[in-house]
């Protein structure tokens, strides 16, 4: 994410350690593995009224291959479980996330930049046929 991170705010890697040590501390963090070896993350909100995707993130070389598609299916499955909408934030810089999150059947809720608000309803939504 430092390329896209980079292009949005410039890097500060104070800021970007203090941050995460933030976050881990209140969100869900899951290692997302490949033969034993972590390519990548995603980091979970849970809240009464939402699950909110904070961030997705895979290695590179990982990236294209279905695996976020996957991951994502699985959050949008326990959403519907749950009857909650899925939230989450891109940045125009990370078009390719957004092209993915479309796809997947998210709409914009909103363009508060440097973010885009983007939104799954959950309830009365179909599992996608594969």
């Amino acid at each position: 994410m430092r390329s896209v991170i980079e292009q949005t705010w410039g890097w500060d890697e104070e800021w970007q350690q203090n941050d995460f040590a933030e976050r881990f501390l209140s969100v869900l963090f899951y290692v997302v593995e490949s033969r034993a070896q972590p390519i990548g993350a995603l980091c979970l909100e849970q809240s009464p009224d939402c699950l909110y995707i904070r961030e997705l993130q895979l290695l590179p070389e990982q990236q294209g291959h279905g695996i976020g598609t996957a991951i994502v299916d699985m959050v949008l499955d326990e959403a519907r479980k749950q009857s909650l909408p899925v939230k989450l934030s891109v940045v125009p810089a990370n078009d390719r996330a957004q092209r993915l999150y479309e796809r997947l059947g998210f709409r914009v809720a909103a363009v508060e930049l440097p973010f885009i608000r983007m939104v799954y309803d959950a309830v009365g939504a179909r599992e996608r046929p594969n």
